[in-house]
């Protein structure tokens, strides 16, 4: 067996996720029901996101000189390289997160063009989401995916499943008007979204189904417009009810870092 099948899997920090979720939620619902618009919002919760990564940049870089001691100069050499490739990613996730809110923000009707709720009222949440309108919504995705990917050969039955529960995290407000919201955002984000699935995407050079099949599913559109407007909340939504927290979390990746 080789020496890299070996290497044992490095650990994955899964301790705060929750609780981020539902704080941005709350922060997110705060912020809108005092009139702030969804991508000001976004915007404001990407520049806490970034200062976030930004600190632990700091925190990484102040590791440049602890090497281990006696090291030779070869370790040290190499303890500074990988010290200065994690600070690098770190810096560049930090400016990316700002830079894609505020694109989003500064394209033109990239708001939805919705009904909004009373000014100080909190969106109304759905118990559940009715065939008619998980059907509208599939056949704009679709057209959406197929004219990004140009592939057809995606589970309609798995994305009606999908998006039964996806959709429970549009509000009662949005829910008329999501299809256009939808089409505005694919949209808005059209390079963004080409650029993801070219990359794993169906045909893409580092595609991988089997680790995260929405990739290859037409409601990822879907997702991927919820991740960037109620990130907390569809995390919520689909943590009750899919039983596959870690495609979520992968797709997440994909989307917002390109990891």
């Amino acid at each position: 067996m080789s020496q890299h099948a070996q290497r044992r899997k490095l650990p994955l920090i899964a301790v705060y996720g929750e609780t981020a979720a539902k704080a941005e939620q709350r922060v997110t619902e705060l912020l809108q029901a005092a009139g702030a618009s969804p991508a000001e919002v976004h915007t404001l919760i990407a520049a806490i996101q970034a200062g976030a990564v930004e600190g632990a940049q700091g925190e990484v870089i102040e590791l440049d000189t602890q090497a281990p001691s006696g090291s030779s100069d070869h370790v040290d050499e190499g303890w500074f390289r990988a010290v200065e490739a994690i600070a690098s990613r770190l810096a560049h996730i930090a400016d990316r997160t700002v830079r894609q809110a505020r694109t989003a923000a500064s394209v033109p009707d990239t708001p939805p063009v919705v009904s909004r709720p009373e000014q100080n009222s909190l969106p109304t949440p759905v118990d559940s989401v009715g065939e008619d309108q998980v059907h509208q919504v599939i056949e704009a995705a679709e057209r959406i995916f197929v004219s990004l990917t140009g592939y057809a050969g995606f589970d309609r039955d798995l994305s009606e499943e999908i998006l039964a529960v996806v959709l429970k995290s549009v509000s009662a407000e949005e829910q008329e008007s999501y299809v256009t919201q939808l089409e505005a955002f694919a949209e808005a984000n059209r390079e963004r979204l080409g650029q993801m699935y070219g990359k794993y995407g169906p045909g893409g050079q580092l595609a991988d189904e089997s680790r995260c099949y929405l990739t290859h599913q037409p409601e990822s559109v879907v997702v991927c417009e919820r991740l960037d407007t109620v990130p907390m909340w569809l995390t919520s939504v689909w943590n009750d009810e899919i039983d596959a927290e870690a495609v979520l979390e992968r797709f997440t990746q994909l989307w917002r870092f390109g990891l």
